[in-house]
């Protein structure tokens, strides 16, 4: 900068600060005691943006977690959805979250969430987009090992009526529930409801275990359940229910990791 403009900005700055920052003589311009000690805190303020900058750039390079949500029966398809996503996006962070459908399609409606795996059907087209992704049966049950339906190989739904079994509060998951019910009426069994509240399988499992009741599992939810030795998995027939799974975005989102999950998930979760 020539000199004109420069005096030009220091004197701004100078009225400014209301402050004289120099002495000023024919023969030379030095700082004034408060110019000195601005100096320094001058000094001090550009090594403070040096480091905001070096900060900020760091940050930048690190991926920033991308949350997804499953609800309860879906994960085992969203388990393989991640891993065959990482394998197309290795440097892609995900972070999966367990929820209630409802509470998956409030996290996309307010774009805390980027894609969720919900049971159908999704009630608001014009905030949350929303295709069917698979229908999966619910033909098992998890029972304690020494039950005395346990001894069976297969599970009649009649077998029910008056056994404890677990029943999810309908607040939490109110189609699940309606469908558990009606399927037993249908069948006309009579069982002794032990609501909870909703849980992802290895917690209801936990329940059975320790004798609270007997559970209900899908396909998906079986195959992971026979991994425990303290809980007996047995086929259930009539085969009548089944839960219906859809994945579902914030409707316009226009992101490519969002069209890239989504289209994962169809290949991966198909029956």
């Amino acid at each position: 900068m020539s000199a004109p403009p420069l005096s030009q900005r220091i004197q701004e700055l100078e009225r400014e600060l209301g402050l004289p920052l120099f002495e000023r003589t024919s023969r030379r311009v030095a700082l004034t005691p408060a110019g000195e000690r601005l100096l320094i805190e001058a000094r001090d303020v550009l090594r403070a943006v040096d480091r905001f900058d070096a900060a900020a750039a760091e940050l930048a390079s690190v991926p920033t977690p991308w949350t997804v949500g499953y609800c309860h029966g879906s994960e085992d398809g969203m388990m393989r959805t991640i891993r065959a996503f990482r394998s197309e996006h290795p440097d892609a962070v995900v972070r999966p979250d367990g929820l209630t459908s409802l509470l998956i399609l409030d996290g996309l409606r307010g774009g805390r969430m980027a894609v969720g795996i919900v049971r159908g059907p999704v009630a608001d087209p014009g905030r949350v987009a929303s295709v069917p992704l698979v229908r999966v049966p619910v033909d098992h049950l998890a029972l304690p090992p020494d039950h005395r339906l346990a001894r069976q190989t297969v599970v009649q739904a009649g077998d029910l009526d008056d056994e404890p079994v677990l029943l999810v509060e309908r607040s939490g998951a109110p189609t699940a529930h309606d469908e558990i019910e009606s399927y037993c009426a249908a069948m006309g069994a009579r069982p002794r409801w032990v609501t909870h509240a909703p849980v992802q399988v290895e917690r209801e499992l936990d329940l059975v275990a320790v004798g609270t009741g007997i559970a209900w599992l899908n396909s998906w939810q079986a195959e992971r359940a026979r991994r425990r030795d303290d809980v007996v998995i047995r086929r259930l027939r009539p085969v009548e229910v089944y839960d219906e799974f859809r994945v579902a975005w914030r409707a316009g989102d226009p992101s490519a990791m969002t069209a890239a999950f989504v289209r994962v998930a169809l290949e991966t979760c198909a029956l």
